[in-house]
């Protein structure tokens, strides 16, 4: 379970400013609250902004409009889907009129300049996920989608005086509720006394403070009984918008006389407390029968980008799909449900994504790896939702009755032990429990939480790695690769944290450390001579794929002042071909001037006629082919083949891992462009690169082959100096 203060994924925030020092302000306080922060200097950017990433929050200064910033805001509220989404006003003007008039104009709150930080983000925390999910309806409510009636949340905009002026979508199917059947009358007429003077008061103590406000009330019809979170949020002077949404009770209270076959309100698999009972009694059952059970845990991978970028309605919707792929794998007799348990174990996230499947009469371990081929299987064809075309990848976890635990409690725990590492350390994306995982487990939640203190300790360092120009001697590129610099173990391996960092979402962090850190670097060394090669960083596959990858290095470039011609991306062959949106995203960063380089290559299978259709600069041989030429063989024949197709395209070609003379001999005969490799240096500390430049210009010999022994002397002696 969430803590409270820690920040929640909760979309895309415009804000619209012309003043720089208030955008990197407000940036980094909403990117802490868990925003995606875009930058928008006019109501026009503002406009093409909106249309393109339906935004959870807008946040607009009145000095935008000085003469008239109500019509700014005005203007905004017309934009395509901005109609209810929360909007903070920043402003000079904050007497009791001035407010008054901001909130006639459906205006959320107002923040008083120069910001305090702490009221900016009570305001945002107030607000919860209702701007998200907003957006996400936005995006599902088409006439053909049906997607609504699963939506677990009822929208409705409320006056003061009680009217529940408008019905906005889901929840359609609540029989207690039937949200659609009591639109546009008032709360007194359609909910009893108690409960109705409750919703009342609330709503006026919002309106009085301005903040929202959450509660629960309970309803009853058609025979049954449901209890409900209502969530206010300011919407305007004399109405507030209304989430309402239908919440287990534990208690028992909840479905009257049905609670028996209780369901999960988004999905309609078992209900978490109906299926523990049941699971109890297959334990019971197979202890008897002397018989097998295999526990599942099923999560979906990256769920929470999915959340974040599309809205809580389509991840919503995604969910619903997953329940009803993994019950397509299923025999009449398996138990399938999907668990939110905040007191689950410590050692993986527990939410609303994981599904928990266990399957009875288990007579071999084989069994068990059929279905759970099945059930990956199953996710093989993208989920379509409104025009997405999601690919969703689920990771398993595994545990067996008896040999990992005799009861629901232990099995329950020993599958997400191994769905931890299924998601860190899996190919195939399932694994069963072993015994040997659970110190695994703890070590990997050590080093993460060692990480987490790095990352804000800043304990991560960036080293350069020199590209060597076979024509010249010369450094044509420095590769940025990260260190983490422990105070006590030293330098940690990133084979042993870069997964970890994946699997848990510290990858988005450090990966924009490592962007602005090696964007300031290059800038120092461009600043002081302007012939320094071009920097280059390396993109994980989920940075790759992240929505803002364009925007987020335009802004790197712009806070560092680096020309765009200075910066290369690193992506991996695999990568390019794994990526359905490589094409569009490559594009993209194109245009803002950046060189790709195509990493690994070799290893990917992809095709030529899409490398010579892509903004490609430069590839890499991978380096087991280097590692094979120094004899005569099929090694040698691919490498020669990749260089002399490089060539022929237009495409720098590199050659990685280059540990010998012998190697770089036959690459400058097959007309290699450049090596890099240990052959030449390890890699460099920041304050070590200027030093091997000049180096290398010095004594590159008639025939460019760098003396490694003579460039070392040179550092050693610029260093001294």
């Amino acid at each position: 379970m969430s803590h409270p203060d820690q920040p929640q994924e909760t979309g895309r925030a415009l804000v619209i400013t012309s003043d720089n020092a208030i955008s990197r302000r407000l940036s980094k306080l909403l990117e802490a609250e868990g925003y995606d922060a875009v930058d928008c200097l006019d109501l026009g950017q503002a406009s093409d902004s909106a249309a393109d990433s339906a935004p959870a929050l807008i946040v607009v200064d009145a000095a935008i409009d000085p003469q008239n910033s109500l019509a700014a805001c005005q203007a905004i509220r017309q934009l395509p889907g901005c109609n209810y989404v929360p909007l903070l006003l920043l402003s000079d003007d904050c007497d009791s009129a001035a407010i008054q008039q901001a909130y006639e104009e459906n205006v959320t709150a107002v923040v008083e300049k120069p910001i305090d930080e702490q009221v900016f983000k009570k305001h945002i925390r107030s607000l919860g996920d209702t701007g998200r999910t907003l957006s996400g309806i936005r995006a599902l409510r088409t006439p053909e989608s049906d997607v609504l009636h699963s939506m677990p949340d009822a929208f409705f905009v409320a006056g003061k005086d009680g009217l529940l002026r408008q019905y906005l979508g889901g929840a359609n199917d609540d029989p207690v509720l039937s949200p659609e059947d009591i639109e546009g009358q008032l709360i007194t007429d359609v909910w009893p006394a108690d409960v109705a003077k409750i919703v009342l008061q609330n709503i006026k103590r919002v309106l009085r403070s301005r903040e929202g406000y959450a509660f629960e009330v309970e309803l009853s019809g058609n025979d049954m009984s449901n209890r409900y979170e209502v969530r206010l949020l300011v919407q305007g002077r004399d109405r507030v918008l209304m989430i309402m949404r239908n919440i287990p009770d534990l208690h028992g209270r909840s479905g009257g006389p049905q609670n028996r076959n209780a369901a999960d309100t988004l999905t309609g698999l078992t209900a978490a407390e109906v299926f523990r009972t049941d699971f109890d009694t297959m334990i019971d059952d197979a202890k008897l029968r002397e018989r097998g059970i295999a526990v599942f845990c099923i999560d979906i991978d990256r769920f929470t980008r999915i959340n974040t970028t599309l809205g809580r309605a389509v991840g919503d919707a995604v969910l619903k799909v997953t329940a009803q792929r993994i019950e397509r794998c299923l025999r009449s007799t398996d138990q399938l449900a999907r668990i939110d348990d905040p007191d689950g174990s410590s050692l993986t996230r527990i939410s609303g994504d994981e599904f928990v499947l266990v399957l009875a009469d288990i007579e071999s371990r084989d069994d068990v790896d059929t279905v759970a081929g099945r059930v990956r299987e199953a996710f093989t064809e993208p989920v379509s939702i409104e025009g997405h075309k999601l690919q969703i990848t689920p990771s398993i976890g595994i545990s067996l009755y008896p040999l990992d635990g005799k009861n629901a409690e232990a099995l329950l725990k020993n599958a997400r032990v191994a769905l931890d590492e299924a998601k860190v350390l899996s190919v195939d994306g399932r694994e069963f429990y072993s015994g040997t995982m659970q110190f695994r487990a703890l070590k990997r939640l050590d080093v993460k939480n060692e990480l987490r203190w790095a990352i804000e300790k800043e304990q991560l360092e960036l080293h350069y790695l020199p590209r060597i120009d076979l024509t010249t001697g010369h450094v044509a590129g420095l590769e940025a690769l990260l260190r983490w610099m422990h105070p006590l173990r030293g330098s940690v391996p990133l084979q042993e944290v870069i997964p970890l960092a994946e699997a848990t979402g510290l990858i988005y962090p450090i990966g924009e450390w490592v962007l602005a850190s090696a964007c300031q670097q290059a800038n120092e060394w461009y600043i002081e001579d302007l012939n320094v090669p071009p920097v280059s960083i390396n993109l994980s596959q989920q940075e790759f794929t992240r929505d803002d990858l364009a925007t987020l290095i335009s802004l790197a470039l712009e806070d560092a002042g680096l020309p765009s011609s200075q910066l290369e991306l690193e992506i991996t062959e695999a990568m390019l071909m794994r990526s359905r949106q490589a094409d569009v995203a490559l594009r993209e960063l194109s245009k803002i001037g950046v060189g790709i380089v195509l990493d690994d290559f070799g290893q990917g299978h992809s095709s030529i006629a899409r490398l010579t259709s892509l903004p490609i600069k430069a590839i890499k041989i991978d380096r087991t082919f280097i590692d094979g030429v120094r004899e005569p063989g099929q090694k040698q024949a691919i490498c020669s083949a990749i260089i002399a197709m490089s060539r022929e395209l237009g495409i720098t070609v590199i050659a990685e891992g280059v540990e010998s003379q012998l190697q770089v001999e036959f690459l400058r005969e097959r007309g290699c462009d450049a090596v890099q490799g240990f052959l030449y240096t390890e890699p460099l500390r920041a304050e070590e690169v200027p030093a091997f430049l000049i180096a290398c210009k010095e004594v590159a010999d008639e025939s460019m082959v760098i003396n490694l022994d003579t460039v070392r002397h040179q550092i050693e002696i610029k260093t001294a100096s």
